[in-house]
């Protein structure tokens, strides 16, 4: 898991740094707003926030996260004082906050939180999403419509990028109890799926590879090959 740390303060990025890496996470920084939209583009799991920065705000940059991907978890670093703050944070979009000074157990634990909140509800690739409630395909908040089993294929390249899945693993995988005895089938769900995205506007050569006598990956970055 990546965790982006938002700070103007390198001793309060540091010390977040410390804690979150101690528990396994990856970090990586930005000292202000314009330099976090710029490392948002590394696909981080989760922002870390301090809502009282010079020039971009807290609660600003909140709203800009949100707006190109509103199903990246925000959680927002605040004064324990500042309660009015915290709450213009959380009705920007933040799903979450820790009060400074803070305990590193209690830090931990709210990440926990938010990241299980988060991958219960979508499987996200910036602004491609698989709900899990209603079992759906939104790209751009638009509605994908194919069939169950090339969504549940989908679903697979969304939760595992650059995973290499031959055909008899995806038939395993997505027909596990079927009658069905052709898993050539596979290929036709493949089809189904860059033709249903590539209409809808996503760039699916970018990202859905096949490698020849090999299988599938989808690639966790554009390339152009």
């Amino acid at each position: 898991m990546k965790i982006l740390i938002v700070d103007d303060e390198m001793k309060m990025r540091r010390l977040l740094r410390l804690f979150l890496e101690g528990d396994g996470y990856t970090c990586i920084e930005a000292a202000d707003g314009r330099e976090a939209m710029e490392r948002i583009s590394e696909r981080p799991d989760l922002v870390m926030l301090d809502i009282m920065m010079p020039g971009v705000d807290g609660i600003t940059l909140c709203r800009q996260i949100k707006a190109l991907d509103a199903e990246l978890p925000v959680v927002l670093l605040t004064a324990r004082s500042d309660s009015e703050t915290t709450i213009r944070g959380l009705d920007a979009g933040a799903d979450d906050y820790v009060t400074k000074p803070f305990e590193g157990n209690v830090l931990l634990a709210r990440i926990r939180a938010v990241l299980r909140r988060s991958r219960v509800t979508n499987v996200n690739y910036g602004q491609l999403r698989y709900e899990e409630a209603s079992g759906r395909i939104l790209y751009r908040e638009q509605e994908v419509v194919m069939t169950p089993k090339a969504t549940a294929i989908l679903k697979l390249f969304l939760q595992h990028p650059n995973r290499l899945y031959n055909r008899m693993d995806l038939y395993d995988l997505v027909w596990p109890y079927s009658s069905e005895s052709d898993p050539r089938t596979v290929d036709a769900h493949i089809r189904m799926i860059r033709d249903k995205l590539g209409e809808a506007g996503f760039p699916i050569d970018d990202y859905l590879k096949t490698v020849w006598g090999r299988g599938y990956r989808w690639t966790e970055e554009r390339s152009d090959s």
